[in-house]
């Protein structure tokens, strides 16, 4: 099975130049948290991208509470989220960062926790109609975001 990948980006920004910049700064590669499998292709393709480079990697999860739940979350909810990220960043061979996110709104909660020339790499299945990624995906690429979207079969 072979994935595909569709670069966003936005096109009134040039990329930085390339030289000192890239050594000064490591790529900073963001992974959204889908589901385990999808994301364990998506951080594959991802290392595959910063093959060569130095990059820091970082695994987001923001799980939505809704408005009546308090933000301290339920403990069982919790581990359970903690059990999936740790088993897809255990089958991953880099280091990377782990972060789980409890918000009211999870496209909101993404753009506050992503720095600034990120490239986000979001895994979805390749569907003829627009996924959820792939929405939020263009939503990040309309704030400024380089985006690449890994389309699975």
């Amino acid at each position: 099975m072979e994935d595909r990948i569709a670069f966003l980006r936005d096109r009134t920004r040039l990329p930085p130049a390339l030289g000192s910049h890239w050594q000064e700064h490591p790529l900073n590669l963001v992974v959204p948290f889908v589901d385990p499998a999808l994301t364990a292709r998506a951080l594959a393709a991802a290392l595959k991208l910063a093959d060569g480079c130095a990059a820091e990697v970082t695994l987001i999860a923001v799980h939505v509470l809704p408005y009546p739940a308090p933000l301290e979350c339920q403990e069982g909810v919790r581990q359970c989220l903690e059990a999936e990220l740790a088993a897809v960043a255990r089958a991953t061979p880099a280091s990377l960062r782990v972060k789980l996110v409890f918000a009211r709104d999870r496209d909101a909660a993404y753009l506050a926790l992503l720095r600034r020339q990120s490239l986000v790499v979001i895994g979805t299945k390749n569907r003829w109609w627009r996924t959820r990624e792939e929405r939020f995906a263009h939503k990040l690429a309309v704030h400024g975001h380089s985006v690449a979207v890994i389309k699975v079969k």
